[in-house]
């Protein structure tokens, strides 16, 4: 079987024997003189007379392609819509509260760190609170025996509350709610954790507080 040639009037395969197209019998094979090259495609062999590329749709006449359809605006995946406006009141008090929790978080982990790595000048004060607390004696038999873990909840404590500023900027969502568990990590006195949990709740509850407004 011979090979095949693409007609180029009407995109039609024939034989390379055949003089002209079996379907609209344009001439197959053209002197260099009749054809011409696409600029756009780069396709060759296109008939000087044609006024379009068969390949591409390349207009000869305006020397411009045929027109393509614009792809649609693509809306961000996440973001804030104008109609939910009324919401941000509720959302930025408990964000702003949040901040607070975490804050107040981070400087009981702090206190709390400071108090177990100095026992003798701190004693009173341990055992009010080993008396109103009953885990609070083991917690700080660990933090007294183990002063690294003591120095964990001082970085802790700091860095709930640097991370605090994230949130309170809104400038990212997972580095305010990493500044919410750093919190519950400092432990400050079992009431520090709790404040972070509080603090990741209200966080996890206002989420779109930093979206991006939508275009």
């Amino acid at each position: 079987m011979g090979t095949e040639i693409r007609c180029t009037h009407c995109g039609t395969l024939n034989l390379d024997i055949s003089k002209d197209c079996r379907l609209c019998g344009h001439p197959l094979h053209r002197t260099d003189e009749e054809t011409r090259k696409c600029p756009q495609c780069g396709s060759t062999a296109i008939p000087v007379d044609a006024d379009r590329c068969i390949a591409c749709g390349w207009d000869f006449g305006t020397h411009r392609p045929l027109p393509t359809q614009e792809a649609p605006s693509i809306e961000p995946a996440e973001c804030e819509h104008a109609s939910e406006a009324p919401l941000h009141t509720v959302r930025t008090f408990s964000v702003e509260l949040a901040v607070v929790l975490m804050i107040v978080a981070g400087g009981l982990g702090i206190i709390h760190a400071i108090l177990a790595a100095l026992p003798d000048s701190s004693n009173e004060i341990l055992s009010n609170y080993e008396s109103v607390i009953p885990m609070g004696r083991f917690l700080d038999d660990i933090l007294q025996d183990h002063v690294y873990v003591s120095m964990l909840m001082f970085l802790f404590g700091v860095l709930a509350i640097a991370l605090s500023m994230t949130a309170m900027k809104r400038n990212s969502y997972s580095g305010a709610l990493a500044g919410a568990v750093f919190g519950i990590l400092s432990i400050g006195f079992l009431f520090g954790a709790f404040f972070g949990l509080m603090a990741l709740v209200l966080l996890a509850l206002s989420r779109r507080e930093f979206l991006l407004e939508c275009a």
